[in-house]
């Protein structure tokens, strides 16, 4: 989440680990999912505890 954080996308992120990109962008989906995302941008405002209250 720290990759997708500084805006790496899911080819960056498979670059900069050492992983695939199919793999990378299923674990990325999937931790996406356990969240109930509305949008990355929105995540990772959550994970970071800057989600603006509405």
């Amino acid at each position: 989440m720290d990759l997708i954080d500084t805006g790496l996308n899911n080819r960056q992120v498979a670059a900069t680990c050492p992983i695939a990109e199919k793999p990378a962008r299923r674990h990325i989906g999937r931790a996406f999912a356990e969240l109930h995302p509305h949008a990355h941008a929105e995540d990772i405002a959550s994970l970071l505890g800057t989600r603006p209250t509405r």
